[in-house]
């Protein structure tokens, strides 16, 4: 039995497509494995500079440790020319299917069952994007927008439930894109034993009144949402293409805390894209200082070929982005840290998701507003239990588990 393994560098809808590859490769007759093996499948990713090297650096890798190698996804055609010398590439093709449909010889199969590695299953429900913000290669790459069959979709989770899985998270390039996002969470949670439901992350116009008053009901939808805001200035938003002003971002922000009580809100932050000088940047940084935004993911920008801003001028310096990336950093330290701190003597349910030490029971699990808890516990992993958070030390936090 030929032995395939895989890769994969970047989002969740990478990790989704890689399980469909896998359980199209076991279809066939391939068995996974985590080591060395014939053929390893690297997914790639091309949202930044970083993502792109990262890749490039795992096939080389995987070359040299003499496995043959398929590279699919996002960044397989921008990083195709530079790694023209590695020998062991069998096959270069961003799409997943035409890897089953050309390279396998095989039909595609419908969904998946499984999730290899993961507690919490992702769902894609639809991919490509065509906001085509200045910035953003992803248009270019994963096409229009297309959206899943609705029936196809809960019928995979239906299957994902059966094998197991209690939590789910559903993904899509953009996944306000969905437009019957919250029907399908509707039908998502009456599905049987299904504990926990969350979305990726979701652009802030996918955000409706809809969706806001369905989470504030809900009693399974994560108490969580990431909504990239990615500037606070109003001139470096228009010229990233983005399609709200500050004040906009700022008013739906305000409106999902005053609606949901306990709900944790993550963002993404470009700094460094070209025309932010230092003005521009001290917007952003104030607003996400006012703003009851508790976590923050920081990229410096990167040129990406295909996009609108390769034509920009007033280029930031690279000692400056990194500066300003790590004052954005810091405060968002500082922010999910009084995030946690506030819920000091609250107790959450958490979904063991990881064995720390098995011997000792001590186990890592997540909040429904994505705070990763240590404790102790006589439970199993993928069980929920209710976790009292006692301390925080710096970016850990611990709790106890309190019995029903």
């Amino acid at each position: 039995m030929k032995k395939v393994s895989f890769k994969t560098i970047g989002c969740r809808l990478n990790k989704y497509d890689t399980e469909w590859l896998r359980e199209s490769f076991e279809s066939v007759g391939f068995q996974s494995v985590d080591s060395a093996s014939e053929i390893c499948v690297v997914n790639t990713c091309a949202v930044t500079l970083k993502a792109c090297r990262e890749s490039r650096n795992i096939i080389r890798h995987q070359a040299k440790q003499g496995m043959n190698i398929i590279v699919t996804g996002c960044g397989a055609k921008l990083i195709e020319k530079e790694l023209k010398n590695v020998k062991n590439i069998l096959f270069f093709e961003p799409s997943f299917e035409k890897v089953v449909t050309d390279y396998l010889k095989s039909p595609l199969i419908s969904g998946i069952k499984s999730f290899y590695g993961h507690s919490r299953a992702f769902v894609k429900v639809q991919e490509g994007c065509d906001q085509f913000c200045s910035y953003c290669v992803v248009p270019h790459l994963r096409g229009k927008p297309s959206n899943r069959n609705f029936e196809d979709i809960i019928s995979e989770v239906e299957r994902l439930r059966e094998n197991g899985f209690k939590e789910f998270t559903l993904t899509g390039t953009n996944l306000g894109k969905y437009n019957r996002l919250v029907d399908l969470l509707k039908s998502v949670e009456q599905i049987p034993d299904v504990h926990r439901v969350g979305l990726s992350s979701i652009e802030p116009i996918g955000i409706s009144d809809e969706l806001i008053n369905f989470v504030a009901g809900s009693s399974k939808f994560s108490k969580y949402f990431h909504i990239p805001m990615q500037s606070g200035d109003e001139k470096v938003l228009k010229s990233m293409n983005r399609w709200y002003s500050p004040a906009d971002f700022s008013d739906l922000i305000v409106k999902l805390k005053s609606n949901i009580p306990g709900v944790a809100i993550g963002t993404d932050i470009i700094v460094g894209f070209p025309g932010e000088g230092e003005k521009e940047f001290l917007n952003t940084y104030d607003l996400v200082s006012k703003l009851p935004i508790d976590k923050l993911h920081v990229f410096r920008y990167s040129r990406r070929p295909l996009t609108k801003a390769l034509e920009f001028k007033d280029e930031v310096q690279d000692e400056t982005k990194k500066q300003r990336s790590q004052l954005i950093y810091e405060l968002g330290e500082k922010k999910w840290e009084q995030f946690r701190t506030n819920l000091i003597g609250k107790t959450l349910e958490v979904h063991i998701e990881n064995a720390k030490h098995t011997k000792s029971k001590e186990y890592t699990g997540i909040t429904s507003n994505y705070i990763k808890v240590s404790f102790s516990s006589d439970k199993k992993l993928d069980d929920f239990v209710n976790v009292r958070l006692e301390r925080i030390e710096k970016q850990k936090t611990y709790g106890q588990v309190v019995e029903n």
